[in-house]
């Protein structure tokens, strides 16, 4: 047995962190063994620990946000080497579905995705296959490219948009996901972009980021139209704003994780070709770009990091990461 700093959703909204003994972990010889450095609390992760996720239940090990140190690698691995600063794509695809064959990763079925129904990462050792990893640059902080995962997420969200609905987009929750999404808008050329978001301090970081205009909920104008628009929440209301938001011709991304089924107003939107797009998680090469958005500093994190724990501090990070002040709680693993 191999004794490891684990940490695990034992129950709904219980959350522990020891040191554990669990059997070895084979390196076989396309896989890459990591120490994890950082790894990031997801808003899926708290609805994994709450009961609500569709795909996931306590008890688990969480965790698919990390950044990680290469520790080891097999026989036939040439791509990565020991000491390599990387993330790692939480997606454990099979490789061999029509999904995974065209490169769509994040389509594979049934999804087996670390934290959820793969293992998760909140340990401090891993063998992973080295597919899934994505080199950073050293001089990068680790605790910065913890961030790949979540901006890989938005810079998917983004290009799933057609180019021409990028004009004025509305951006629905500005959270996590919602600030990536406003900096990757940036970034992708959107000329416009719009937030609704009802914490305060979040909407001023907002328009630091790249929001042109920010309202709270119910503020905005009725007569106002978009481009785009991107529910970053999927609540019923906000699914519903998102669809009556956006212009004849336009876009609704979704890209919030719903608790369960929604409806629409499909009249207005099949009258009018208004559609309906989803995003899910992202795909190789949106890693590769935000790692470079991190290294050259286009995409900043300094004011989205609001906190970082020790893993001993497992518990009280969750806690703290379902308070509306924060934004990315992150748990550090020992040097």
């Amino acid at each position: 047995m191999t004794k490891v700093s684990q940490i695990k959703f034992t129950a709904i909204g219980a959350v522990t962190s020891e040191k554990v003994d669990v059997p070895p972990q084979i390196l076989g010889p396309q896989d890459v063994r990591i120490a994890p450095a950082y790894l990031g609390v997801c808003g899926s992760d708290l609805h994994v620990l709450a009961g609500g996720h569709p795909f996931a239940r306590p008890p688990v090990v969480p965790g698919h946000e990390i950044s990680a140190v290469v520790t080891e690698v097999g026989a036939g691995v040439t791509t990565v080497s020991v000491g390599d600063h990387v993330v790692v794509d939480p997606i454990m695809a099979c490789m061999t579905c029509r999904a995974c064959r065209s490169g769509r990763f994040n389509l594979c079925e049934p999804p087996m995705v670390a934290g959820f129904r793969a293992p998760g990462f909140g340990r401090s050792s891993h063998v992973v296959p080295a597919r899934n990893i994505h080199i950073a640059s050293k001089a990068l902080p680790l605790d910065v490219l913890a961030f790949a995962e979540p901006a890989a997420c938005a810079r998917h969200c983004v290009n799933r948009m057609p180019v021409e609905t990028r004009e004025d987009v509305l951006v629905i929750g500005a959270g996590t996901i919602g600030l990536s999404i406003v900096q990757a808008l940036r970034i992708e050329g959107a000329e416009r972009i719009t937030v609704i978001e009802p914490d305060e301090r979040k909407r001023t970081l907002a328009l630091k980021l790249g929001a042109h205009r920010v309202f709270a909920p119910g503020q905005l104008g009725d007569m106002e139209r978009f481009t785009g628009v991107i529910d970053v929440v999927a609540a019923q209301a906000t699914l519903n704003e998102a669809c009556t938001k956006v212009m004849a011709g336009g876009v609704v991304v979704c890209m919030g994780v719903p608790s369960g089924p929604r409806e629409i107003p499909l009249p207005s939107m099949q009258r009018f070709e208004r559609n309906l797009i989803n995003s899910g998680m992202y795909v190789p090469e949106d890693f590769d770009a935000v790692i470079g958005w991190l290294e050259d500093g286009r995409f900043d994190t300094k004011d989205l990091i609001t906190d970082i724990f020790s893993v001993d501090e497992a518990s009280a990070a969750y806690a703290r990461a379902q308070e509306p002040s924060s934004i990315k709680v992150l748990l550090k693993f020992s040097e």
